[in-house]
């Protein structure tokens, strides 16, 4: 009798248990939630801060693997570096001056370093930041940059500000400069989400030395870039892979592999509320995602010329309707 009350006991507990471990992952879900839709508003999104295993993940799955040419492996390799050193002077730069500015954009310049990392691990590249301390690089004109934009940043806090608004001129000049020998689709997409935070630094950087009368002019972009940048609106990420996976997420409805009709998110495939029952999408997308919408009726940013929202490659003149399964995976 004894024993059987003890199972009984034990039992009840383990009931308990489960029960708990069920209303804890609600809750953790519930919070998860809460801080995915203050991640949407953030001050600086980015790649939305998502874990980087998860954004690896996806340039594994949702893109093809394609050979590198040597043009694209020394733009990855350099890219790495490039942002590691806005993440350095930042960092270095934040802990001097303590402006907020700079803490924030530190944050987004590591996911961009976790972004890269991620192309360099897909196509097993030596990665060229591998254990360096902050402020040690391997390209030595980027050492040199680092010594001297440091040299420059502790002066003042406008001086470290113009640091600031540098990087992110020089940034959009160097992703701008490889754009011409990038072709693969994940490269691309990663590139673009680097040049769009860089822009919005830019922004930010800009705006905080008026705010003290002081005017940055741009050293590498052109004039005429440099203006359009900061006299428009501050633009959102990410683009890279959305949030909407591909299998049975469970605000999407409907079917086919490539996300689902209803699905709110972004994915890389295209997104937004697409309707239709094929693999390439269909034209009624309100999203971004980097492959483009395809057709005139759909805004995304990709490139090339695709064939609708569902994996086409096209921006928002692509080359039909598509007949895809909806929203971004």
């Amino acid at each position: 009798m004894k024993k059987n009350l003890f199972y009984l006991i034990s039992g009840a507990g383990m009931l308990v248990g489960i029960f708990l471990l069920f209303a804890q992952c609600e809750t953790d879900a519930s919070e998860m939630s809460q801080l995915n839709a203050t991640a949407e508003i953030a001050a600086d999104r980015d790649l939305a801060g998502s874990p980087a295993k998860d954004l690896c993940l996806c340039l594994a799955q949702a893109y093809p693997f394609e050979e590198l040419s040597d043009a694209e492996k020394q733009a990855i390799l350099f890219m790495r570096e490039e942002e590691k050193l806005a993440r350095d002077v930042y960092t270095a730069l934040g802990a001097k001056w303590d402006v907020r500015v700079f803490s924030q954009i530190v944050q987004a310049e590591q996911r961009h370093m976790d972004a890269v990392l991620c192309l360099i691990k897909k196509y097993d590249l030596q990665d060229p930041v591998g254990n360096n301390a902050p402020g040690v690089f391997q390209n030595t004109n980027l050492q040199t940059l680092y010594q001297n934009l440091m040299a420059e940043g502790v002066k003042s806090l406008p001086a470290a500000l113009a640091v600031g608004a540098k990087i992110e001129d020089v940034d959009i000049y160097d992703l701008l400069q490889s754009k011409p020998n990038v072709n693969n689709a994940d490269v691309r997409a990663v590139f673009d989400e680097l040049q769009k935070g860089s822009r919005n630094h830019l922004r930010a950087f800009v705006k905080n030395l008026a705010n003290r009368n002081v005017t940055y002019q741009p050293e590498f972009i052109s004039k005429d870039l440099f203006e359009s940048i900061v006299n428009s609106p501050r633009e959102k990420g990410s683009s890279v892979c959305g949030t909407c996976p591909n299998p049975g997420n469970k605000q999407c409805t409907g079917n086919g592999p490539n996300g689902k009709k209803n699905c709110t998110g972004n994915g890389p495939n295209g997104a937004g509320k697409c309707t239709g029952n094929g693999p390439n999408g269909k034209n009624n997308c309100t999203g971004n995602g980097p492959n483009g919408p395809g057709n005139g009726d759909c805004p995304g940013n990709g490139t090339g010329n695709g064939n609708g929202p569902g994996n086409g490659n096209g921006p928002g003149n692509g080359n039909g309707p598509g007949n895809g399964n909806g929203g971004g995976n």
